[in-house]
């Protein structure tokens, strides 16, 4: 989105925020949370087909302007996933008040923004919804299939990597460190290379940022096969 609108969606999230929990740090938190997960989408559709290009060879059937549309469609599944997930981890560790979706919808606003009515969206996000996190993971690799056939191609443990990032980016936007931790010692488990950048060392980075050296918080192709 163009900065003026995202500006005006992360003051609109922020107020928001802050009435519902009656609380004054809505700017703080929607600022982490922004950053969080758009860090999180744009590597993700790197890791999904930039770096699968790069191992497998590129599509030459592909013409820019098809190619500039997959890019978009894929975000936005790619969105919808990382908001079903976010509500989950919200959920879980009562990170809001109150017992609704109500932080689904107002996530669902600030990422989508007029766009959050859509009969793709809101059908999505009630799918995901209604499952367990392995179900709504491999609906989501489903959905990338058919929007982006390459992500077929990569590496498997990169879809046990995603929902723990989001989970951590969503603990780090509202202050939880140790449940950040915690998901972060899980995909160490999941792909113990993470720990062997020389840059990072595997460590929590603030949401929005990323190590240019294996690409933490999302690893790049050639650390997501390290462990092959």
């Amino acid at each position: 989105m163009e900065s003026a609108e995202r500006e005006n969606r992360r003051e609109e999230a922020a107020r928001q925020f802050n009435q519902h929990e009656n609380r004054g740090d809505g700017v703080d938190v929607a600022a982490r949370l922004d950053g969080g997960l758009t860090v999180l989408r744009d590597a993700l559709y790197v890791r999904l087909h930039d770096d699968v290009e790069m191992a497998v060879g590129r599509d030459s059937m592909l013409l820019p302007v098809s190619e500039t549309k997959t890019e978009q469609k894929t975000k936005a599944e790619i969105e919808l996933y990382q908001i079903a997930v976010s509500a989950a981890a919200v959920r879980r560790f009562g990170y809001v008040g109150g017992e609704d979706d109500w932080y689904l919808r107002w996530l669902t606003q600030f990422r989508f923004g007029r766009g959050q009515d859509h009969p793709n969206v809101t059908r999505q996000l009630a799918s995901y919804s209604s499952q367990s996190s392995d179900e709504q993971r491999l609906a989501f690799t489903d959905i990338l299939a058919r929007v982006l056939p390459e992500s077929r191609k990569a590496p498997l443990v990169l879809f046990r990597l995603v929902p723990l990032a989001v989970e951590i980016a969503t603990a780090l936007a509202f202050g939880d460190h140790s449940g950040a931790l915690d998901a972060r010692k899980r995909q160490v488990a999941c792909l113990p290379a993470i720990g062997d950048c020389h840059d990072c060392r595997g460590k929590l980075l603030e949401n929005g940022e990323r190590c240019r050296q294996c690409g933490n918080p999302l690893w790049a192709f050639d650390w997501l096969t390290a462990a092959d």
